[in-house]
C-alpha cells in the first residue's frame, strides 16, 4: 500500500521487491478487506482469495468461536508498517461508534508489534484523561493537540494495545507488525500539515474524531509481555488480549505443535527467522516478515524455527488467557493490562 508516511525498511525486511514507484508504507499481510483480498499461495486452493474461501465454507476457515464482521468478511487484519515519516495523530472509532456514523466498515481495535526502531522513534497512545470534547476542540484550534498525547520510546519487542476510542500516532523510523480488526476507518486529527498525492492538504475529521474518541480513559503505555508456558522447544508470551484478538510472541528453538482446538483461525507472522508450517493438509515454508492462516479446522499444527513467531487468534478469554496466565503466577491486575480482560478474570 502507498502512503505519503511510508519508508524504506519494508522491502529489505520481507527481502523482496515491492513497488518500483510511490512510496510504501505498509504490506497487507492477510486482508479480506474489500480493498485488498489475500491470494492463496501454494497448495490446492492456490490463487483463489480469501474472500472465495469464506463463501465456500467460512466455518472451516474461522473455527467455532471467530465470526465473520457484519458485512460478512474475515474478522481480522494483519499488517506491516514502515513509518519514513511519522503518521498523523489519529484515532478509530469503535464498532457502536462506527455503526452511528453509518460507515462502511466496521470499529478499529489494534495491537502493535515493534520490529525495528530507529533512535529517538516514539509511539502515541492516550490522550490526557481530564481532556473533554471540548477541551479538545481548543487544543486543535491552538494546534497543541500533541501536547495532550502520551508518547514514549519506541525499541525493537514493545507491544502496545490500542482500543478503538484511542487517540494515537507512529513516529517516523519504525517498522511494526500490526493486528487488527477488519476495517480501515481513520480520522485524522492533525496530519502536520501534509500535502496528499493530489499536491493538496489531507483531510482532516475533527467532527468524527471527537465522536470516536473516548475522553476521559488513560492508557497504560507499553504492555508487558507474559510468559503463558515454557518448554525445551518454544516460551509463549501473551502480547495482547481482547474478546476481538489475542496476540502471542513464541520463541522457538526447534517444532513446536499446538492445537487451534477448532475454535479460531490461528496467523502466524515470522519475525526474524524463516519458518515452516506443517498441518494434517501439507506444509509450507515462510521467510521472514510472511505470514500464514491456519484455518480453524485444522486443528493440530506445528511450527518449526529458530526464531520469533507471532501468532494471533480469536481467544476464549478465560481458557486461553486468564486461566493458563493465573496459573503461570500473573497477577489478574497484569493480566488486566493486556488489553482486553477485566481484573476479576470474570468474562
Amino acid at each position: 500500500m502507498e502512503r505519503v508516511w511510508g519508508g524504506t525498511k519494508l522491502a529489505s525486511y520481507i527481502q523482496e521487491p515491492i513497488s518500483d514507484q510511490g512510496v510504501v508504507g505498509e504490506a497487507w499481510l492477510i486482508s479480506d478487506h474489500p480493498s485488498a483480498e489475500s491470494v492463496i499461495d501454494g497448495g490446492p486452493h492456490h490463487g483463489r482469495t480469501l474472500r472465495a474461501l469464506l463463501a465456500h465454507d467460512s466455518d472451516a476457515i474461522l473455527g467455532r468461536l471467530a465470526k465473520l464482521t457484519p458485512h460478512g468478511r474475515f474478522p481480522l487484519l494483519l499488517k506491516i508498517l514502515d513509518s519514513g515519516s511519522p503518521l498523523s495523530v489519529q484515532v478509530h472509532p469503535d464498532d457502536a461508534c462506527a455503526e452511528r456514523l453509518t460507515e462502511p466498515d466496521v470499529g478499529k481495535t489494534e495491537m502493535w508489534h515493534v520490529i525495528q526502531a530507529d533512535a529517538g522513534s516514539e509511539l502515541v497512545c492516550g490522550l490526557d484523561s481530564n481532556m473533554d470534547a471540548a477541551g479538545f476542540r481548543d487544543a486543535v484550534e491552538r494546534g497543541e493537540i500533541e501536547e495532550a498525547t502520551t508518547r514514549f520510546k519506541a525499541s525493537p519487542s514493545d507491544s502496545v494495545f490500542v482500543p478503538a476510542g484511542t487517540v494515537h500516532a507512529i513516529s517516523a523510523g519504525i517498522l511494526l507488525a500490526e493486528i487488527q480488526q477488519n476495517s480501515d476507518l481513520t480520522y485524522r486529527i492533525f496530519d502536520y500539515n501534509r500535502l496528499g498525492p493530489d499536491e493538496k492538504l489531507r483531510e482532516l475529521h475533527l467532527e468524527k474524531a471527537a465522536k470516536a474518541i473516548h475522553f476521559g480513559s488513560s492508557h497504560g503505555g507499553k504492555n508487558c509481555a507474559l510468559e503463558k508456558s515454557v518448554d525445551d522447544m518454544a516460551t509463549r508470551s501473551v502480547l495482547a488480549a481482547c474478546p476481538h484478538f489475542a496476540a502471542e510472541r513464541w520463541s522457538l528453538k526447534g517444532a513446536y505443535t499446538n492445537d487451534t482446538l477448532g475454535d479460531s483461525f490461528h496467523m502466524v507472522m515470522t519475525v526474524d527467522e524463516p519458518a515452516t508450517i506443517a498441518t494434517a493438509g501439507g506444509k509450507t515454508e515462510l521467510n521472514k516478515g510472511h505470514a500464514a492462516l491456519i484455518p480453524g479446522n485444522a486443528e493440530q499444527y506445528t511450527v518449526e524455527s529458530e526464531g520469533d513467531v507471532l501468532v494471533y487468534y480469536v481467544p476464549n478469554l478465560s481458557r486461553d488467557i486468564v486461566d493458563p496466565l493465573s496459573a503461570a503466577g500473573h497477577s489478574a491486575t497484569s493480566i488486566s493490562r493486556l488489553g482486553g480482560v477485566p481484573v476479576s478474570g470474570v468474562i
